[in-house]
């Protein structure tokens, strides 16, 4: 019944003329043109608006906006209040417009069926303002086969992007992308099929690492979209060296070092990158190694990649770093330094000097010595399926380093344990500051702690009441034990643990200074755990089993020289 209103409105346009013909090319208030227009306004802005709003990257491009059917149009007729008719796309291609008929819009850009539409109308109202706006996005079906562990059919919108396909076609994760786990979906040859016969290979974990859509096209009606499967071992490149994502790529027809740069890089154009090294496997089995400048591959002399090729991104080599430097110093924080050219010296005096009341003797320097545990990343990219490694790094260093000793478990662990912590040495900043001190080269990422000086003794172990007790100069180890309590019925051997180096002095050779540490070791080794009592039992096991060995090699021995000493007397 609306629609059947404003068609009598708009195909009697005699007295509306006439109106516009006296008033030039101002518009005719929705108020002359009788009470029954408002609620058939009404009535057809909230048709206009029941839809629900599909989600954006922006303003639509009209000059790429392809129109298809199921496309909501607002065609407005009118002047500050205009009348507004919301139509949709027919199944065939066709812009129902008032007065003007169909209009042929779809396939067109969105400038193109807009531009053609508007002509239209303004062949029946010369002086009327008409406009013509893409009211909501239709919707339509894509067919996602290939590599991908759910092919089929899937909605898409023309504003949406061959990524988010993809990734509903990726969120079965019951299922493997192909049968044979040896290969991998090539998602940097995705072909893009569209039903006019038009189709390109498009490289999506380009899109992933740098973010450009170029590599991440819009969908049209019915595209299939069919990923491919490769074989790492023949139709892979491998990018390694000084890059943020290095790794194992299929191989695409066009790949240069360029394209394999920013994919590696997560930028079109990388800044830090200097030169790359490309080796290659000949056909007769000789190798061939190449290095190339950056700059010069963006410079007009890209270099083709070949499948199997590997590129090696070149580390510059620098000798700038940066050291910490924290705790009591008058500015903590980070600083530039020249690796093996700053002195830890030299770094205090950049930090402003420690402050009054620092434990100079007390500070220490950390310096990593095995390699960092490898995060644990998952999947980058969210569709390929990634194997973690089984040994993080260090532990494998670990075991690399004991592989040729025979020092036994407890022994290896005491190792692995040592390795672990003694990252961190003493440093005496009262003697490292002194005169004619030797300097103390820095490294990049040393780190530097200068504690504070809190006049405590820190009492533990064997101790009724552990805990701190305040430093009072020449007082013996016993004076703090007391003051903690007294022993405790299993107390045992005790020790002053020194601050800053951790050496270990029976308390009857030592001297108790602020910040040291006063360990009561237990005079009955006791397991706090099960597995801790289990191996303290089994080392005795083997220990008692040793010296009843060593006890009968003894005595076998004994007795066999009392038999030859009989048996010379005897003669």
């Amino acid at each position: 019944m609306a629609w059947i209103l404003l068609a009598s409105f708009l195909l009697a346009p005699t007295a509306a003329q006439a109106q516009f013909d006296s008033q030039g090319s101002e518009s005719v208030s929705p108020a002359t043109m009788g009470p029954e227009i408002n609620p058939l306004q009404e009535q057809l802005t909230r048709f206009s608006s029941a839809g629900e709003m599909i989600p954006l990257e922006g303003t639509v491009d009209a000059d790429q906006y392809i129109v298809g059917p199921g496309d909501l149009f607002d065609i407005s007729v009118g002047g500050p209040q205009p009348l507004l008719a919301p139509t949709a796309v027919s199944a065939d291609g066709y812009l129902i417009v008032p007065e003007a008929g169909a209009v042929r819009v779809g396939g067109l850009s969105l400038q193109e069926a807009r531009s053609r539409a508007k002509q239209a109308l303004r062949e029946s109202f010369e002086n009327v303002r008409v406009e013509i706006a893409l009211a909501q996005p239709r919707r339509f079906y894509v067919h996602v086969s290939g590599a991908v562990p759910f092919p089929g059919r899937y909605l898409a919108t023309p504003v949406g992007r061959l990524a988010g396909v993809l990734s509903l076609a990726y969120a079965d994760t019951t299922r493997a992308p192909t049968g044979n786990l040896t290969f991998r979906p090539a998602l940097r040859n995705v072909l893009l099929m569209h039903t006019d016969g038009t189709q390109k290979t498009v490289d999506l974990l380009r899109y992933h690492a740098t973010g450009n859509t170029e590599h991440n096209p819009y969908l049209r009606d019915g595209d299939i979209v069919s990923v491919p499967a490769f074989d790492p071992d023949y139709g892979s490149v491998f990018i390694s060296g000084n890059v943020a994502f290095p790794g194992i790529y299929d191989h695409r027809p066009d790949d240069t070092l360029s394209d394999l740069l920013a994919l590696a890089t997560g930028q079109e154009t990388p800044g830090y990158a200097r030169q790359v090294r490309l080796t290659r496997v000949l056909d007769d089995g000789s190798v061939e190694a190449e290095i190339h400048d950056v700059a010069a591959l963006y410079g007009g002399k890209d270099v083709q990649v070949l499948a199997r090729d590997q590129v090696h991104v070149l580390t510059e080599e620098t000798v700038r770093g940066v050291a910490d430097i924290d705790g009591w110093v008058q500015y903590p924080g980070a600083y530039p330094i020249l690796a093996g050219e700053t002195t830890l010296q030299d770094l205090v005096a950049l930090a402003g000097g420690m402050r009054p009341g620092a434990l100079a003797r007390a500070a220490h320097l950390k310096r990593f010595s095995l390699p960092l545990p490898e995060p644990d990343y998952e999947n980058r990219f969210g569709m390929l399926s990634g194997i973690p490694d089984p040994i993080p790094a260090d532990t494998l260093a670990l075991m690399q380093s004991t592989r040729l000793a025979d020092m036994g478990f407890f022994g290896s662990a005491y190792l692995a344990r040592e390795l672990r912590i003694q990252s961190s040495v003493p440093v005496d900043l009262t003697v490292a500051l002194g005169e004619g001190a030797p300097p103390i080269p820095l490294q990049d990422g040393d780190k530097v702690y200068v504690p504070r000086d809190n006049n405590q003794v820190f009492v533990i172990g064997q101790v009724n009441r552990p805990g701190y007790v305040t430093h009072r100069a020449g007082m013996s180890p016993e004076y703090y034990v007391n003051a903690a309590g007294g022993l405790g019925e299993n107390a045992g051997i005790s020790y002053v643990i020194k601050a800053g180096t951790n050496r270990h002095v029976k308390a009857s050779e030592a001297t108790v200074e602020s910040g040291d540490q006063i360990f009561v070791n237990r005079k009955t080794m006791l397991a706090d755990t099960e597995d801790i009592q289990r191996l303290l039992m089994e080392n005795e096991r083997l220990r008692i089993e040793k010296q009843g060995r060593i006890w009968q090699a003894v005595i076998a021995t004994t007795q066999v020289a009392t038999i030859v000493i009989v048996q010379l007397l005897t003669r």
